[in-house]
């Protein structure tokens, strides 16, 4: 008890409450007691007034059930009473309107109806009275009511009329005396008319109640209702009797267990509120010498431990804690080091001066050992260069050494390390340094990189008893921080690497091909000598990358770097660009000769078979040549001029070495010009479509038209669709081009429709709108928008789209077929389709190319070739439509051969939309719709 009241004077900081854990705390305590409390008296308290609130309706309900029962006695007595009266009248005796007795206190009343009076009596009433039963009724006015008892005088003779009782109220009512303290009652009727209250201020509320929709939730004191069942005695609908109390007449002692149940809790709060401050108080006196040594800890300062004379868990905490401290003073030193040692790893990256470091930081910690660190050479794993040092201030000397395969097995099994005894066996040579240096015992740890000893550190000791368990982990700190440098090193030249390399061939990268380009032209300028730049891209490739798998791919890739290695000097660099790019830089040339030889080998090396797992891929290569200092004067003009030279091999075949020209350059400077012009042609509209008639060679008859894109340029005037047609495939800009003219035509195709005029009009498809996977879906807007039948459109598609992949292209054409658009072979016999690629594809026209047309009647082997296609292309069932016709004869012997159609420059130029509609004129019934 002492001890507690010393505890209670004891201050912190002043009032303990200040502290915001005994705020917390203290808080907890009030509401831990104080909830439980006030919980307890709430259910307490509900559950008595529940059950004080049963009590009172039990009353209510015996209540009502004496009231009804009473009320019912005393009808049957007035029914009996009127019965004796009318047992008189029988007799002869004639009632006295100022009759007494009995009567008078039951009656206010009692008159003889005669017999015509009692036929107003409904027929149900009279059979209850034949049966000499009485009837209730109830007559006059809402706010006062009369009851009357009526029955037959005679029930044998109803010529006798009815004998009528008016109710005295306060016999039938009763006496309110009689019922239960602050008990009232109302009666009504089955109507909800208020027949008798005991209070009439509460008529409205039973009149209220009686009614059908009301709630009786609207009477907020005790109450209860009981029926007073009528109809098989009196002939009358049932009464309802409502009694009620008030809500305040309930039992006057919940008011004072309310304040009881306030006492206990403040009681309760009191005594929590006691003892609470007592236990913070008992614990916030350590707790406050704790936080003030966990500050001084915080500040580095390790020197003040706590002071707890305590026998209970704050003095084992205090007593952790003095150790923690000591514990982290030490290590806080050892830390200092070696976050000096990693600014110098980080700082450096030279393994010399981290060596030199680590090992000065080692003699300030160990000034008289000897320290010998060997850091092993990557290309002989078993020779290392020795770092000596003999002591504080001394120099560190540099000394080769052999090192033995065992120790360094077991240094690999050992992570802490091996100690070594001066005299107590052969040492290693590197150890031997160590021992003659004056050392009596060696601890060796091993320097790790990458899961192999990469290096050793070894610490000669003067005195055996310098080592403590905590050194030597200090000393394996030491030798962490080497392997972190070694990494860090080793990091940086693969990033190095990774940076200036290709991922996948390991050959050098663009970054890396213009430093080196740079340097050998500055070399070649110096020198005067020449250097050439080859600038490969391979041939095919992509057919094989999207057939074989880009795995397969890759592996190709890294075959073609292996070749081209295989035939360059020592000197010469071969790069990877992208994709399938590379370049090849030559340096110290005489003359062009040695780059053209050179360029056909690796054409020669690149054409032969390539083997990808169990496949055979073959590939060439386009080769663009650029001579330093002919060709320019820059690392990136020579390699943008090498790559023209590449484009223009492309373009003469493939396959090709090209050497650059300086026309290549001004055709590139016009290509980017058509190339920035054609971006802008269809927003400026310079771009108009004409359409190219095709005829009936039977009748010479319009049969339709061939939809052909023209570029008129206000500036470089009409350009040929020969030029900005293969630019718009290569700049990614014919899937535009196709889509407008597909509008175009269908919004012309609308305007004929509605003039009358019926005529199919053919659009050509390129590669790149047949791959995009739009076309369909374009296709159906633009017929679904201008409202133009799909048999009015046909689309071409040439041999060279389709043969790339026969699969997809023929998925997408039968896609196009199901709208109902006719579907044509362009240019068919220029490409490599076969019988079965033509029974595959859903087509409905075959167009010859007009390079067989024009050898017609001059070749017989044109026409042999015409009239073979003629005759397949009407064996497979489809129509066949000849172009370029440019004379009598090839006309007269596509007739011969029974082709269906023809067009050419022999029929009509390309027309405008205007010229064609001049040619569907009302003379040409066959052509109206």
């Amino acid at each position: 008890m002492r001890n507690t009241l010393s505890l209670l004077k004891l201050p912190i900081h002043g009032l303990f409450l200040r502290s915001r854990v005994a705020q917390r705390v203290f808080t907890l305590f009030l509401l831990s007691a104080l909830l439980p409390a006030l919980l307890l008296a709430l259910l307490a308290y509900v559950q008595m007034r529940a059950m004080d609130r049963e009590h009172v309706q039990r009353q209510l309900e015996l209540e009502a059930a004496s009231y009804t029962s009473g009320l019912y006695e005393r009808l049957l007595g007035a029914h009996f009473m009127l019965g004796v009266q009318a047992v008189s009248l029988r007799q002869g005796v004639t009632p006295d309107p100022e009759f007494d007795g009995p009567a008078r206190r039951v009656y206010t009343r009692i008159e003889v109806q005669p017999a015509a009076d009692s036929a107003t009596v409904a027929e149900a009433a009279q059979a209850h009275l034949a049966r000499g039963e009485s009837l209730l009724l109830t007559q006059g006015e809402v706010q006062a009511p009369r009851l009357w008892l009526v029955r037959a005088v005679d029930p044998a003779r109803p010529e006798l009329g009815l004998l009528r009782g008016q109710l005295a109220p306060d016999h039938l009512w009763g006496d309110a005396e009689d019922l239960a303290h602050q008990t009232q009652v109302c009666v009504r009727d089955a109507l909800g008319l208020v027949l008798h209250c005991t209070d009439p201020a509460l008529r409205p509320l039973a009149e209220r109640q009686g009614l059908q929709a009301a709630d009786p939730q609207d009477i907020a004191q005790p109450h209860t209702t009981r029926s007073l069942f009528l109809r098989a005695r009196f002939a009358a609908d049932d009464w309802t009797v409502l009694v009620l109390r008030p809500a305040e007449a309930g039992d006057p002692g919940w008011g004072r267990l309310v304040y009881l149940f306030l006492g206990v809790v403040l009681l309760i709060l009191l005594l929590v509120a006691l003892l609470s401050g007592v236990q913070l108080r008992r614990t916030l006196v350590p707790l406050e010498r704790l936080i003030e040594a966990t500050r001084r800890i915080a500040r580095e300062d390790f020197k003040l431990p706590v002071q707890l004379q305590r026998d209970d868990e704050f003095g084992e905490l205090g007593h952790a804690l003095n150790k923690m401290a000591a514990r982290l003073g030490r290590q806080m030193g050892t830390l200092r080091a070696l976050a000096e040692i990693d600014h110098e790893i980080l700082a450096r990256a030279d393994m010399e001066q981290i060596i030199t470091r680590v090992q000065e930081r080692l003699h300030e910690l160990w000034p008289q050992a000897v320290t010998s660190m060997v850091v092993f050479d990557r290309q002989a794993a078993d020779f290392g260069i020795v770092h000596l040092r003999a002591g504080e201030g001394e120099m560190t000397a540099k000394v080769p050494s052999k090192l033995e395969p065992w120790l360094l097995e077991r240094l690999a099994r050992d992570y802490d390390g091996m100690w070594f005894d001066v005299g107590g066996g052969e040492l290693p040579d590197f150890l031997s340094m160590v021992a003659d240096a004056g050392a009596q015992r060696i601890l060796v740890l091993p320097i790790f990189w990458r899961e192999k000893v990469s290096g050793l550190l070894a610490i000669g000791l003067m005195e055996p008893r310098e080592f403590s368990h905590e050194l030597v982990q200090q000393a394996r700190d030491l030798v962490n921080r080497i392997g972190v440098a070694l990494a860090a090193q080793a990091r940086d030249e693969q990033l190095k690497y990774q940076a200036f390399h290709d991922a996948l061939t390991g050959l050098p990268n663009r970054p890396l091909l213009l430093e080196r380009l740079t340097q050998e032209m500055a070399h070649a300028r110096r020198s005067g000598r020449q250097l050439a730049v080859l600038f490969i891209d391979l041939d095919r490739f992509k057919k094989i990358n999207d057939s074989l798998g880009h795995e397969a791919g890759d592996r190709l890739l890294c075959q073609v770097a292996e070749r081209l290695l295989s035939c360059t000097r020592e000197g010469d660099t071969v790069a990877r660009l992208s994709g399938d790019e590379f370049i090849v830089l030559l340096p110290g040339l005489g003359s062009p000769k040695p780059a053209a030889r050179l360029a056909a080998e690796m054409q020669e090396l690149l054409g032969e078979p390539f083997m990808i797992g169990d496949s055979t891929a073959y590939v060439g290569a386009s080769i663009g040549v650029v001579i330093f200092p002919d060709d320019g004067s820059l690392a990136s003009e020579l390699l943008k001029k090498a790559d023209m030279a590449m484009y223009r091999a492309k373009a003469t075949g493939r396959g090709h070495v090209v050497f650059y020209e300086e026309s290549m350059n001004l055709a590139q400077q016009e290509q980017s010009v058509l190339e920035r012009e054609l971006r802008l042609a269809i927003a400026r509209g310079q771009l108009s479509l004409r359409y190219q008639p095709r005829v009936l060679l039977a009748d010479n008859r319009l049969a339709g038209a061939e939809a052909l894109l023209r570029w008129e340029h206000p500036e470089l005037g009409p350009i040929s669709p020969e030029k900005f047609i293969p630019l718009a495939e290569e700049v990614g800009l014919i899937d535009e081009l196709g889509h407008w003219v597909l509008q175009q035509v269908c919004a012309q195709l609308a305007q004929w429709q509605a003039a009358g005029y019926r005529i199919t009009v053919s659009v050509n498809l390129s590669g790149r709108q047949l791959r995009s996977g739009r076309l369909v879906q374009q296709v159906q807007q633009a017929l679904q928008g201008a409202g133009v039948s799909a048999a009015r459109l046909e689309l071409e598609v040439t041999e060279g789209t389709l043969i790339d992949d026969i699969e997809a292209a023929s998925e997408q054409l039968a896609q196009i077929k199901r709208t109902g658009v006719i579907l044509a072979l362009d240019d068919f016999g220029t490409g490599y389709s076969s019988l079965r690629h033509l029974q595959q594809l859903p087509l409905d026209v075959l167009k010859i190319d007009r390079s067989f047309i024009h050898g017609l009647g001059q070749d017989d082997g044109a026409g042999s070739i015409v009239h073979s296609i003629i005759a397949l292309a009407h064996a497979l069932g489809k129509t066949v439509v000849a172009e370029g016709v440019e004379n009598e004869r090839q006309a007269e012997l596509l007739r011969i051969w029974h082709c269906e159609q023809a067009q050419g420059y022999y029929y009509s130029p390309p027309l405008t939309a205007a010229e064609l509609e001049q040619e569907l004129t009302p003379s040409r019934p066959a052509e109206l719709a």
